[in-house]
């Protein structure tokens, strides 16, 4: 039966924890831009220094610096994604040009206090860019969209008054559409909910989102040399996050001339808006046993980071001969304004134990020709936490039920990056990097058949040259990254979620220029 329409609103909840565990790993799980020379040598910067990027990798590494150095660098990132879901493929590309470093290191190469030098740095950088499409589409026989809406409803216990008012951005919306229905008993009385979508004669399913922002750094790094020896650092770090998506939801029935099932489809919209600012530290050492080798370890301390979300939706269904097309949104339930959520992340704890050899020419011992460097990072993904800024029983429990969430879908794992760099004259050099980023998930990704899909990982080849004279230097590098992961468009309970494998490769022009005095 169609559901009673209640005439008088009950208090609106403005309901946003529906929070995933990929809003967590956007935040730690991404190969992290740096200097052009950084991005060259594939990030293995952990035991080299002397290089801005040691702010943010290992801050020991600005020990080595004896002078002042102004940088500012931009980069050209082109990604070019291809989709796979049930079947059909799909492939989207991805344009953009920005900001990658700017910074400035103040040096003091007389001894104070112990120490040979020390040098202090300010520097701002762009360490993740969001701004991306995706897109595909499928035919889906098993599951449907509708079903997120309606198993929040059930496992929530929800009445009419609830259903109808107190999820507004999602299940509020099915329910007003008549996407979800009501069930009868044999009285005539509610007995639960239903969706109008028929699922077994399948349906076309399209998801569509355009993401936009940054995670970005801004860190204040100090480091020390102790007698060319030992080099020690530090950096407080002031994270700063912006993220956007515009998302639109659409299943349309199979048979465009069947009017009698009663559903010819929806499209949902939604509008979701993140801002967050926070604190973290980052420590680090670099030993010299010898003027050839180095050995590093950094430790990148857990981010706290506060974030304001705001979230709006609408949706419009339509059931045919039933109630024929009814838009809903969010706005109409919210006083015209979008949903606001407050709530802090702490990022996963990173070490970094690295080491570089460098290699000179028999006949000039004293005189590098380059260097061979090597990182091995460990990040603690799953120690990514949620907590609620408010201080209410029922966000602390939907909080702990997301950290726990966490804790079962992703593992601790290591990032392997190596780097060289050779002289081919007094001022110009040559540099090429890799590296790979293991899979976060403690599972394979499968479909509902148990077949496994795909195992994510990111895979970079880089490359670049440089040139440096005693007042300036020029870098330019070109890498390429493959990433190949899995889209998760929708969490059921009751049934495995729809995967969607991603394979991209995204290839990044970066170009810097310094100056140092």
């Amino acid at each position: 039966m169609k559901k009673i329409i209640i005439g008088i609103l009950v208090f609106v909840s403005a309901n946003l924890q529906a929070q995933s565990p990929e809003d967590g790993l956007r935040l730690s799980w991404f190969a992290p831009y740096g200097t052009p020379r950084s991005n060259a040598l594939g990030g293995a910067m952990g035991s080299l220094g002397g290089d801005l990027s040691a702010a943010h990798i290992n801050p020991a590494g600005l020990g080595f610096y004896k002078s002042g150095e102004l940088l500012v660098t931009s980069k050209y990132l082109n990604t070019e994604t291809d989709y796979k879901y049930r079947g059909t493929n799909t492939s989207t590309s991805n344009n953009t040009t920005t900001l990658g470093n700017l910074g400035i290191v103040f040096a003091d190469g007389k001894k104070n206090r112990g120490y040979s030098s020390t040098a202090f740095s300010i520097s701002f950088t762009q360490l993740a860019n969001f701004n991306s499409r995706e897109r595909f589409k499928g035919v889906n026989n098993f599951s449907s969209y509708s079903e997120k809406f309606l198993e929040e409803l059930y496992y929530d216990n929800a009445g009419m008054g609830a259903a109808e008012n107190n999820y507004i951005f999602g299940s509020s919306l099915a329910f007003r559409t008549f996407l979800i229905d009501t069930i009868a008993d044999k009285n005539g009385n509610v007995a639960g909910y239903q969706s109008l979508v028929p699922i077994s004669s399948g349906v076309n399913q399209t998801f569509d989102s355009y993401t936009s922002g940054s995670s970005n750094e801004l860190t204040f790094g100090w480091g020390g040399n102790v007698q060319d020896k030992l080099y020690l650092g530090a950096s407080i770090v002031l994270p700063i996050v912006n993220f956007n998506r515009s998302l639109q939801v659409s299943e349309t029935d199979l048979s465009t001339t069947n009017t009698q099932n009663q559903f010819g489809g929806f499209v949902f919209n939604e509008e979701f808006s993140s801002r967050g600012w926070g604190i973290g530290a980052k420590f680090g050492i670099i030993y010299k046993p010898e003027s050839f080798f180095r050995l590093g370890f950094a430790l990148h301390t857990p981010q706290l980071i506060s974030f304001r979300d705001k979230l709006s939706a609408d949706m419009t269904t339509n059931t045919e001969s039933y109630a024929g097309k009814v838009s809903a949104s969010s706005g109409q339930l919210n006083n015209g304004v979008p949903g606001l959520r407050e709530y802090t992340v702490m990022t996963p704890t990173k070490a970094t134990f690295s080491g570089s050899y460098f290699f000179a020419s028999p006949g000039k011992p004293t005189q590098p020709l380059g260097f061979i460097s090597a990182d091995i990072e460990w990040v603690n993904y799953a120690g990514t936490r949620f907590s609620s800024n408010d201080f209410d029983e029922e966000s602390a429990n939907y909080y702990d039920d997301l950290n726990n969430t966490m804790k079962s879908t992703y593992k601790n794992n290591l990032n392997i990056k190596i780097g060289s760099e050779i002289k081919l004259t007094s001022n110009w050099m040559a540099r090429a990097g890799t590296a790979y980023y293991g899979s976060p998930y403690k599972n394979e990704f499968a479909d509902e058949n148990g077949n496994a899909l795909v195992t994510p990982s990111r895979f970079i080849l880089s490359g670049g040259i440089g040139y440096r004279t005693n007042k300036y230097f020029i870098d330019f590098t070109i890498s390429s990254a493959a990433n190949r992961d899995a889209v998760v468009p929708y969490r059921l309970i009751d049934k495995p979620s729809p995967i969607a494998v991603q394979n991209s490769n995204a290839v990044l022009f970066n170009i810097g220029y310094g100056i140092r005095f």
